[in-house]
């Protein structure tokens, strides 16, 4: 039953989200990421989702700049939170959480299409205006674990990334272990 509701709240929100709801959910990212480097994060709930949008940009870049960098920290965060949507969801359905990880990246301003588990292509990433390629790199294992988490387990490993220099990022996603397989 749970999974036949949020399936119909995806399906309208994927055609139009609110902007309270989308600022909401920056700030649950911002939070997410305060807690991987340990620091207080500001609130941007109430924040235009344009100006929250910016505003969680620049904390993650100051955070990766710091010495509490560390991709453990972002991809078991960033798991649990996977895993806490899927609960929530209800979703085991892999084209649901498909569905679901394309619009909440869609609501942060990066675009997918592709396959998961497989082959996504990102033609365009807010993030990739802010972050170096380095920080790039640490902060994808946040992305790894927030799909892993919704799809209890697996790794995402790029291959082409626009802070590189390339046209679009692309990455695989293969189910896999949890974690601990991945990050040693």
């Amino acid at each position: 039953m749970r999974e036949r509701i949020f399936s119909i709240i995806l399906r309208g929100l994927e055609h139009w989200t609110p902007p309270p709801l989308a600022s909401w959910q920056l700030q649950v990212l911002l939070n997410t990421t305060a807690r991987a480097f340990s620091r207080p994060g500001p609130s941007v709930w109430y924040l235009p989702c344009s100006q929250a949008l910016r505003k969680y940009a620049r904390f993650t870049k100051r955070c990766l700049e710091s010495d509490n960098a560390s991709a453990q920290s972002l991809y078991r965060r960033f798991y649990a939170l996977g895993q806490r949507l899927r609960k929530i969801t209800g979703f085991t359905d892999e084209q649901k959480l498909q569905r679901l990880v394309f619009y909440l990246y869609r609501n942060i301003r990066i675009s997918m299409s592709g396959q998961i588990p497989g082959t996504i292509s990102i033609s365009s990433c807010y993030f990739s205006n802010y972050y170096t390629p380095e920080q790039c790199r640490l902060m994808s294992y946040a992305d790894s674990g927030l799909i892993a988490g919704l799809y209890s387990g697996g790794i995402l490993e790029f291959s082409e990334r626009i802070t590189d220099g390339c046209r679009r990022c692309t990455a695989c996603f293969t189910k896999a272990q949890r974690y601990e397989t991945y990050i040693h």
